[in-house]
């Protein structure tokens, strides 16, 4: 299966000596909150399915100055202030509302890879309160997400990716398991694909749009562009 996950890697056009194949940006923090205590944020980015994460002083290009935001249940955008502790950036924010708070991060890349151009991005909905409040569809390009719940195996998880603010319909969805494989689902005219985890662990969902596209960015020609995003969970 990562023979696979490599294949798609390259199609996305990673072709230069500074970053590796099948790489990703995600975010982990738990998908609940309490109210007026600090809540932790890390951001990462490696292979996941390898096990594998980057330091910071090897992610590509101008990766590690990416933002990340909070957006608050009554839409308060606030910016994080972020440490680089080498293995990771990380921060933290005090969640003072009940309802879904949404962590956030939307990088373009400074350099092109080859004539392609990147944007990596990743989402991670909190919740405070006791009852979880219906998604929304999040202020970026391309998402994917999951509802903020306390997951057990052996119990179905449901997927939702967006495009432009619509259902990205027939997308592929690769969800990435703790121990190293992973699985490739297409999304239905909804936007959605569904999972049961057998194992507990960390778990990283990660849909992508690659097409050609031509243009000019940072004075450089390019001709397709790829759009990586990614979520994450936590099974018990």
């Amino acid at each position: 299966m990562k023979k696979l996950f490599l294949i798609i890697a390259v199609i996305a056009g990673f072709g230069t000596a500074q970053t590796a194949e099948a790489h990703a940006l995600w975010i982990e923090s738990n998908s609940r909150a309490t109210k007026h205590k600090a809540h932790e944020v890390n951001i990462f980015y490696g292979e996941y399915p390898s096990g594998v994460s980057d330091s910071t002083a090897r992610w590509y290009s101008d990766l590690k100055n990416l933002e990340v935001w909070v957006l608050s249940p009554s839409q308060k955008k606030t910016k994080l202030e972020l440490k680089d502790l080498s293995t990771h950036l990380s921060s933290s924010f005090i969640p003072d509302e009940d309802g879904i708070y949404y962590v956030s991060s939307v990088h373009t890349t400074k350099d092109l890879g080859g004539t392609t151009k990147y944007e990596f991005s990743s989402v991670v909905p909190v919740l405070t309160g006791k009852a979880p409040a219906a998604l929304t569809v999040p202020e970026q390009p391309l998402s994917v997400l999951v509802q903020p719940n306390a997951y057990k195996t052996n119990e179905l998880i449901r997927v939702q990716a967006w495009k432009g603010g619509q259902a990205f319909a027939g997308g592929e969805v690769l969800i990435m398991s703790p121990e190293g494989w992973v699985k490739t689902v297409k999304t239905d005219e909804n936007g959605q694909v569904s999972f049961t985890p057998k194992l507990k662990g960390s778990y990283v969902i990660e849909t992508s749009d690659y097409k050609k596209e031509a243009g000019e960015w940072n004075a450089k020609p390019y001709t397709h562009t790829w759009k990586g995003t990614t979520a994450r969970i936590l099974v018990n």
